[in-house]
């Protein structure tokens, strides 16, 4: 379709509307571009890659894209790192498991935004390197949102204990997790137990 009909912004919108990533052969400079562009990241989120990061809208349609499709947040890690991470944490806390796409994992941010998800959804520890220095703040947070998700902290971890304690009193039956042969398993036992008697089994 040429690009200088006077209905081109309109057959634009149509085509972005049916298949979002159409919007790579739409021109950059066009004066309605940002409409076509959030149609399209609303159709389909990764069509955010077309998107010229320069452009003042760029937050706003990168917002729309990754809510229509989480793992659209990677295409705004090569840039604009500001918004990036107020993006980054609004998803999460929508929906703990977008963590996943949040990179890199050595953000400076990235610990507020890990504990924002597993505050979320406490199984979205599984995404959190295991190495950070703050991992046994944020798994105690996921702990206490999601007991079970003790299921992902390495048993041997000098913290384990703690952590395991804030499990069991969140949901008993994460006692499950917790190797028997711990020193402490006593005190983890009675603690699940007295949360959930279902835990004795």
């Amino acid at each position: 379709v040429p690009t200088d009909r006077a209905d081109y912004g309109e057959i634009a919108l149509v085509a972005v509307a049916q298949k979002g990533d159409a919007l790579e052969y739409v021109p950059k400079g066009r004066s309605d571009y940002d409409e076509i562009a959030l149609v399209a990241v609303e159709q389909d989120g990764t069509a955010l890659l077309s998107v010229p990061m320069d452009r003042d809208d760029y937050a706003e349609i990168a917002r729309v894209a990754v809510a229509q499709k989480g793992y659209a947040l990677e295409y705004g890690s090569m840039g604009q790192d500001d918004f990036y991470g107020a993006i980054a944490l609004a998803l999460v806390k929508e929906n703990g498991y977008a963590l996943e796409f949040v990179l890199p994992k050595d953000r400076a941010d990235y610990g507020a935004i890990a504990l924002a998800a597993v505050a979320q959804n406490g199984h979205a520890l599984e995404y959190v390197p295991k190495n950070r220095d703050d991992y046994g703040a944020i798994a105690i947070a996921a702990v206490a949102q999601y007991g079970l998700a003790l299921f992902h902290v390495p048993t041997d971890r000098a913290d384990y204990g703690a952590i395991a304690l804030v499990a069991v009193e969140q949901d008993g039956t994460a006692l499950e997790e917790v190797p028997k042969g711990r020193t402490d398993y006593g005190a983890i036992a009675l603690k699940a137990v007295a949360q959930k008697g279902d835990a004795l089994r």
